[in-house]
């Protein structure tokens, strides 16, 4: 009998606690201890929006960005009109702005998947962040060729609008080709954003808890 009521005693405290609805809250976990196959439908959907988020910024460049103006002086020659050339930077500058904006919003939803936080997180904004810059400067680019086609068949004397590139010529350090660090500004800003995110978290594990069964 005494065992018995050893026994019923022990397990009161526990049935008391799970009466009154009071449970440990799940463990919580190093984001970079995780198993990273188990994010791999958050990630997946993750790249997919910030990749989706990269194009819809280039076709936002593509539908307002200034065509700079020419004249076909002959038949084989053209020249950019002088008052015109500054388009060329206004151009670069928007699809900036742009990723920037982009870029913010790239953080705030990969910090809002927790399954994500962590390295994984960084990861994903880097690669999909860069990705989706490109896949924006490629769709941009299509779009403001249709708006600004260039002389085409424009007759000597006759003025025309060529769409601007976002490619920097010239740009580089060194053997180091930088013409293409437009697509940087995105993953930056992002990375800028997550980290202070992380920095404000009060949690050292970023609010991650171990998935329980």
């Amino acid at each position: 009998m005494t065992g018995s009521f050893d026994d019923q005693s022990a397990i009161a405290p526990t049935s008391t606690s799970a009466a009154s609805g009071q449970f440990p809250d799940p463990p919580r976990i190093d984001p970079s201890r995780r198993d990273p196959f188990a994010a791999l439908t958050p990630i997946a959907v993750v790249t997919g929006v910030l990749l989706l988020l990269g194009s819809l910024g280039g076709v936002v460049w593509g539908l307002i960005t200034p065509g700079v103006a020419g004249v076909v002086i002959a038949t084989d020659r053209v020249s950019d009109l002088t008052a015109d050339t500054v388009h060329r930077f206004d151009a670069i500058a928007f699809y900036a702005c742009i990723s920037a904006v982009v870029g913010v919003i790239s953080a705030v939803i990969v910090w809002s998947v927790r399954a994500v936080r962590g390295p994984i997180g960084v990861l994903v904004l880097v690669l999909a962040g860069a990705a989706g810059s490109g896949l924006g400067v490629g769709i941009g680019g299509l779009i403001s060729g249709v708006r600004h086609p260039g002389a085409g068949d424009t007759s000597p004397g006759g003025y025309f609008q060529s769409s601007v590139s976002l490619r920097l010529g010239g740009a580089g350090i060194g053997a180091l080709d930088l013409s293409w660090a437009i697509v940087t500004v995105t993953p930056t800003v992002a990375l800028i954003v997550y980290l202070v995110a992380v920095l404000r978290a009060r949690d050292p594990a970023l609010g991650v808890r171990e998935p329980t069964n």
